[in-house]
């Protein structure tokens, strides 16, 4: 006969697995919930090797030099930017970066210190770069990690022709087709010309750039028009500016830059020149059946830390440079990276 002090422990101890159950599934949530996926974009200042390479205006950075940037220096310089991806690939519990590009990087020698240094080589990072014709000898590239980015295409788009740059070559664009967390996505890393000369004078050039750029999105959206863009880097042009404005597509800092947050610093005044775009298609639901996982909502973040930041003196903070004229200062960049940080979720019917 089943007696009520029965009936009470059977009922306490099917409480008792219902916790549990309810306690694993929040595991299991919280855990999916908690993957990150970070993709960021760092301007790197003069990333130089220490060696004198043929036509490449690089003579400032030489052991020799005014800057007497010798390999202790470069070692220096080459660590800090580790422990800035480092931090990176630690936001929000993230295992690493997945994409990042980068600016101002002279060639392969310096990227493969890059991804070499200790406190980042446990992530296998590889990357993504040609030597473009600029006569400073800087280049943008793509580090990605091969866990969460594979690449399948990749190119560079020269912004000289008949009537643009004829006297003087800048930066290419480099285009890189990819998946990211299964997401079919296009890459176009950017450095359009500087404002040299001044903003006004100089911003015909950056237009140019743009309507490039925006060349690039539209033939491949001609042919695929779900594409998927990212389009970030350092652009020398606020969200607001007219070249930013003539892509027409998503600009997840301009609310920062409305609320005063900048990547770097001039006569007190911040500019944000380092952003990540997206296209309009990832408003849209980026769950797929067929799919397991997807990416989702994301969140974007201007990175610093007290280590990369001036704090005291003049001007105090400011990024930390490595060199302030030909004064070593032992610091990371003149500018901030920047970051978007991307939710990665269960689809409805992960196993079909």
């Amino acid at each position: 006969m089943l007696t009520i002090t029965h009936l009470a422990l059977v009922l306490k101890i099917n409480q008792m697995k219902h916790k549990l159950i309810i306690l694993f599934l929040l595991l299991l949530f919280n855990t999916l919930e908690a993957q990150k996926i970070i993709v960021g974009f760092y301007n790197c200042e003069n990333f130089y090797d220490t060696l004198n390479n043929i036509g490449t205006i690089d003579e400032d950075f030489l052991p020799t030099s005014a800057k007497a940037y010798t390999q202790k220096r470069f070692d220096i310089k080459s660590s800090h930017l580790a422990k800035v991806i480092e931090g990176l690939g630690k936001m929000d519990s993230a295992k690493g970066i997945s994409l990042l590009g980068l600016a101002e990087i002279e060639n392969k020698i310096v990227l493969e210190k890059l991804v070499q240094e200790k406190i980042i080589q446990k992530y296998n990072y590889k990357y993504i770069h040609f030597d473009s014709k600029d006569l400073r000898g800087v280049d943008v590239a793509l580090i990605y990690n091969p866990v969460y980015f594979t690449p399948y295409q990749t190119k560079i788009f020269s912004l000289s022709d008949s009537s643009h740059f004829t006297h003087f070559t800048t930066r290419d664009i480099l285009y890189v087709k990819g998946q990211l967390e299964q997401e079919w996505v296009h890459v176009l890393v950017n450095h359009w010309p500087s404002r040299r000369g001044g903003e006004k004078k100089s911003s015909a050039n950056r237009i140019w750039a743009a309507s490039v750029c925006k060349r690039i999105m539209d033939s491949i959206q001609s042919r695929q028009p779900n594409s998927r863009f990212i389009v970030m880097g350092d652009f020398n042009d606020n969200p607001n500016n007219k070249s930013l404005l003539s892509l027409q597509i998503d600009n997840p800092f301009a609310h920062l830059f409305k609320n005063g947050l900048g990547s770097i610093a001039y006569n007190d005044s911040w500019s944000l020149f380092d952003q990540i775009l997206l296209s309009k298609s990832w408003r849209s639901s980026l769950l797929d059946s067929g799919q397991a996982f997807a990416l989702t909502s994301y969140k974007p973040i201007v990175y610093k830390s007290f280590e990369m930041t001036e704090n005291e003196g003049r001007y105090q903070g400011y990024p930390k440079r490595t060199y302030n004229g030909d004064q070593f200062r032992g610091g990371f960049s003149d500018h901030f990276p920047v970051a978007l940080i991307f939710s990665v979720k269960m689809a409805v019917n992960p196993l079909k």
